[in-house]
């Protein structure tokens, strides 16, 4: 990390889900004494120069935590959208981009995956025998014009999209020092809300 300034990096915080699940945007649900986006920002703010909340819906809300907000410039294609259209407003070729729905993971994560980007255009952690977590992971800026073409083609998933690039996959197990098994939980109905609650990692 010690090569990279903050100033060259951007936090790409992802709100812009529709939240069906929820009944409303849960990132602005109450979680632990404060919003869940509120812990995506603490994770991103320590690396990151600038950040920006991708999100399609009670844009001032999300406006009043003093960041830029970015609606998706291709509507209907999934997180895909989201990413594209932030990286298209980076001034950044370095950006660390996080899912609203993850409160436990921090930034000890992006910093790791930081020290392992070396030539890679897209780097995510995985777990539990390579499950990856594209929407907690570093994505340059290079990558615009390919994922442009993918959604073109009418393909929106991002497992296939890495197939088109320098993509690597970074394992996050128990011989790291801010590793705990919760670290990747997702919150997504209230029931995962209220079982998250009484996760103290």
């Amino acid at each position: 990390m010690s090569q990279i300034n903050k100033k060259d990096i951007t936090g790409i915080i992802l709100a812009g889900g529709k939240s069906s699940r929820m009944g409303r945007d849960k990132a602005l649900f109450d979680f632990k004494g404060k919003k869940l986006v509120s812990y995506a920002i603490e994770a991103l703010k320590p690396l990151c120069g600038t950040l920006m909340i991708s999100a399609n819906q009670t844009l001032e809300d999300y406006r009043t935590f003093g960041f830029p907000v970015i609606s998706d410039e291709i509507k209907e294609v999934g997180p895909m959208g989201g990413i594209l259209t932030c990286l298209k407003h980076s001034h950044t070729q370095r950006n660390l981009i996080i899912s609203c729905d993850t409160p436990f993971v921090g930034s000890e994560l992006f910093r790791h995956l930081l020290s392992e980007i070396e030539n890679f255009q897209i780097v995510v952690p995985s777990h539990e025998t390579f499950l990856i977590e594209p929407l907690n992971a570093y994505y340059n800026t290079n990558i615009i014009g390919e994922m442009e073409k993918s959604i073109r083609e009418g393909n929106y998933k991002l497992m296939d999209f890495f197939k088109k690039i320098r993509f690597k996959s970074v394992e996050i197990n128990e011989n790291l020092p801010f590793y705990n098994e919760h670290l990747f939980t997702n919150i997504n109905t209230l029931d995962d809300m209220n079982q998250a609650k009484s996760i103290n990692p």
